[in-house]
């Protein structure tokens, strides 16, 4: 049993206990098979290197798909088995090829919709960074804008060094231009 404590002054506020299992450390072979959980969960557990893991695989997913689980629990056990029972190689061509034949019809449709869903986060992913790169260019042009109101014709070392100013950078020298004085206040570096 392991504990996990928080205390103040001498005083435990916390005292937690519980029993922990070494996943890692139990032969995958005896659970892959035996519950979707535990097919989800075998993906954690050691996998002797000398069986067809592509098959391994197709079978976790299989378990997991035909189980009688709601849509969110299968989702939930297949991003296990997704994230920590990755293929490479040969191993992956193998399985690409086991999952194509038409028993495995149902670990195909998985298979796309997971694809679907990598592609999607992706994009999410590709919108958000392109979002804010494109508010921080804003912040860069609207303070270029404003020192040259302000201060007239800015110098090549100003322009270069407020086009590789960090976001929180801008945001300060935003937040000063209007009421400072002069372009040394400033402290670009000119």
């Amino acid at each position: 049993m392991a504990e996990y404590r928080e205390a103040l002054f001498g005083q435990d506020l916390l005292l937690f206990r519980y029993h922990s299992l070494a996943l890692a450390r139990l032969p995958a072979e005896e659970y892959v098979g035996a519950s979707p959980l535990g097919a989800a969960l075998s993906a954690l557990m050691s996998q002797e290197k000398t069986r067809d893991r592509a098959l391994r695989k197709a079978s976790m997913l299989e378990l997991v798909v035909g189980s009688g689980l709601d849509e969110a629990l299968k989702y939930l056990l297949i991003n296990v088995i997704e994230t920590y029972f990755q293929l490479s190689g040969e191993d992956a061509e193998r399985y690409r090829r086991l999952v194509s034949r038409k028993e495995y019809r149902a670990v195909q449709e998985v298979e796309l919709t997971w694809a679907d869903k990598l592609i999607e986060k992706g994009r999410e992913e590709g919108r958000v960074e392109g979002r804010e790169a494109g508010v921080v260019e804003g912040m860069r042009r609207m303070l270029l804008k404003q020192l040259t109101a302000k201060f007239g014709e800015l110098s090549d070392k100003i322009t270069e060094r407020v086009r590789s100013m960090s976001e929180v950078e801008l945001e300060s020298v935003l937040d000063r231009v209007l009421t400072t004085a002069t372009l040394d206040e400033l402290d670009l570096g000119d």
